[in-house]
């Protein structure tokens, strides 16, 4: 005899299959007419771990009420099965506060995009604000490891041998622009336009100790810190992390995501092209109302 299966979530149940339950609670309802066709790992009411049979609705057979009987316990139950957003009639249950199914996605997606063009507003504040002639001149800042070729294995060492080092202000003089050597100059690998750290080191430590640091990551230059005598976890506690912020101002929901979520934004490639987004976010207007 094969073995039943067993799915992992509701969500990953095939359409056809139905537990005793949920046969039950149709609008016209049935009974099991066949055996266990699988199983789902769920939780119950008490968030225990637990197993359900589940019935194939093909095999199922109308429940044994009358059509009064069903008809008064229609009259009993009192909730309608009329979806109050479209008007649909599903055979199941309404789930969501008297809302079909796509109703409540197409609700609980536009709380989401609600939600998101109030994240955009803060950081759309947030750029006006790096973008302010009365700061301290902030500086925009990608630092980007270099490794080791692969080995023959396919191993990867991530033990960085240079960093990419691309800084500009926010009026778009470029500050920095070299690839600063980690390893020996004779590890194999290395750039060959690779620089000594000395070499560029009056003008990384003024970067490091500016006040404002815009970085696409939260700790994209503790390599940096470290190599010039920084210390590395004494960051700033106030960080200028561009990522969050460029996925908020973007605000691009993906419908298709379960609970939905916005797509990560894309590094921009290099500290010059941070500035434009910066200034793209700086220049957004915000929704009425927000």
């Amino acid at each position: 005899m094969p073995e039943i299966p067993v799915h992992q979530g509701w969500r990953t149940v095939p359409a056809g299959l139905f537990s005793r339950s949920q046969l039950a609670a149709l609008d016209l309802p049935r009974v099991p007419g066949g055996p266990v066709r699988a199983r789902v790992a769920t939780r119950d009411w008490r968030d225990r771990k637990t197993t359900v049979d589940l019935y194939s609705l093909a095999e199922s057979e109308p429940s044994p009420a009358t059509l009064g009987q069903l008809e008064a316990a229609r009259a009993r139950a009192g909730a309608s099965r009329v979806c109050g957003g479209c008007g649909a009639r599903p055979d199941r249950p309404l789930p969501y506060e008297g809302l079909c199914r796509v109703c409540a996605r197409i609700r609980q997606l536009r709380e989401h995009l609600d939600k998101a063009a109030a994240d955009r507003a803060h950081v759309v504040q947030w750029a006006r604000g790096i973008l302010t002639p009365d700061l301290l001149t902030p500086y925009l800042l990608r630092v980007t490891p270099v490794r080791r070729p692969p080995a023959r294995s396919g191993r990867q060492n991530p033990e960085a041998i240079a960093l990419r080092v691309d800084a500009v202000d926010t009026a778009g003089r470029r500050l920095v622009d070299a690839t600063v050597r980690v390893a020996g100059p004779r590890v194999r690998g290395v750039p060959a336009d690779a620089v000594d750290p000395d070499t560029v080191a009056e003008q990384i430590r003024a970067l490091l100790a500016a006040p404002v640091v815009v970085t696409w990551g939260s700790r994209e230059d503790a390599p940096l810190r470290l190599l010039y005598g920084a210390d590395p976890l004494r960051l700033p506690s106030n960080r200028n992390d561009l990522s969050w912020r460029a996925t908020y101002w973007r605000g691009d929901v993906d419908p298709d995501s379960y609970p939905f979520a916005r797509r990560t934004a894309i590094h921009p490639g290099s500290a010059e092209r941070m500035l434009l987004l910066v200034r793209r976010m700086a220049a957004t207007e915000p929704p009425e109302g927000l």
